[in-house]
């Protein structure tokens, strides 16, 4: 690659600085020439400074001074003062070539949160006026799912996405646990029925859907529930956590629903690896890094909703999972399924041959396709 990369690496929380994270740490063993790496935060700077090669901290001054630069935003800008904002201008008055990264939909997302009342959109109002904008300056536009390939194109007219998915860490794709956590949840000969879910509790997750829909199940399963309990574990963190426990007890099923937080990995993946299946009712979800992990980790189905744009890659490969409309109705049809015992028994197998092959190795290597597109 003869082009200077530019890489923006955040550091915040989150599913998507996890992303940009995760893809800088696999780009840097493919990488021959150095990363410049431009910080989200100077905290970091030990940490990278520590890397052994090809990785070099570069500020906004030492950039102005660059020629033929890739500039790479792990992460859409926001429209207000800060770095990567900053960082955003100075690659326009450049002319630098400019790929970025979309997560989600600015505008689709603004939508969710207002019409839930969550007035913290409000500060990324800018960002959605100028989303056309800082769309179509970009040579790249990628994204991770084709659903929000169609989208982009049909809501901005853009000729310039690409699709490449989220990976999963190699964490995810170890056959052995580095820690010995055990978690059993099935209780004695395994009768008892547990679902998980792992993932931020916010509107568009769906989750208070899928306390409703397992409510209708509790009801209509109530004598069988008495004696081998079935049990909905959730972790996770977010502005619904608070009403989401408020709902679960006005509906009468606290007892049968258990929060657990934020879960450290290990304990995570025990988890996932006990439970009789976990599901995913999001409203809307790209790709869905969790549906990713759970299908290389849980020993039964992994049922979600068909919004989830990581469905799109289980098509291509040849698979079929489990899937259900985000609604009351399909939830509970969902988990009824598997309260019956009405599914594939060795699904779990193709589920985990199907993760082992998003690996962020794998995934890094499309990157660098496009990189190359400019040398």
């Amino acid at each position: 690659m003869t082009s200077q990369l530019i890489y923006y690496y955040p550091s915040k929380a989150g599913a998507p600085s996890a992303v940009g994270r995760c893809l800088f740490n696999s780009l840097k063993k493919k990488v021959n020439s150095d990363i410049l790496v431009f910080l989200q935060n100077k905290k970091d700077t030990v940490e990278i400074e520590n890397e052994k090669k090809n990785v070099r901290i570069i500020s906004i001054k030492e950039l102005v001074y660059l020629e033929n630069e890739i500039i790479h935003f792990s992460m859409s800008p926001l429209i207000y003062p800060n770095k990567k904002f900053l960082l955003y201008l100075l690659s326009l008055s450049k002319r630098s070539k400019l790929i970025i990264n979309y997560h989600g939909e600015t505008r689709t997302e603004f939508k969710i949160k207002l019409a839930n009342r969550d007035m913290s959109c409000l500060f990324n109002l800018p960002t959605y006026v100028l989303t056309p904008l800082i769309l179509r300056s970009a040579d790249v536009i990628v994204v991770n799912s084709f659903v929000m390939k169609k989208l982009f194109e049909s809501n901005y007219g853009l000729n310039n996405v690409q699709v490449i998915p989220n990976g999963i860490d190699d964490f995810w794709l170890k056959s052995k646990m580095e820690e010995n956590i055990q978690i059993d949840l099935k209780g004695e000969f395994g009768q008892n029925t547990n679902i998980f879910y792992h993932g931020r509790l916010a509107p568009e997750k769906g989750v208070d859907v899928l306390l409703k829909g397992f409510c209708n199940v509790l009801k209509k399963y109530e004598s069988m529930n008495k004696i081998h309990p079935i049990m909905l574990y959730i972790a996770g963190e977010g502005p619904q956590r608070e009403y989401l426990k408020i709902l679960s007890t006005k509906l009468g099923i606290d007892k049968n629903v258990v929060f657990l937080g934020k879960v450290p990995l290990n304990t995570l993946r025990s988890y996932l690896q006990s439970v009789n299946a976990a599901i995913y009712p999001s409203v809307y979800e790209p790709f869905s890094l969790a549906v990713l992990e759970a299908l290389s980790s849980v020993n039964g189905p992994v049922m979600y909703s068909y919004n989830t744009g990581i469905n799109d890659f289980v098509k291509r490969d040849g698979y079929t999972f489990y899937t259900f409309e985000p609604t009351v109705d399909g939830i509970f049809n969902a988990i009824e399924r598997l309260v019956e015992k009405k599914y594939d028994i060795n699904i779990h197998n193709d589920q985990k041959k199907f993760a082992r092959n998003y690996s962020w190795d794998n995934i890094a290597d499309e990157y660098l396709k496009i990189y190359n597109q400019f040398n």
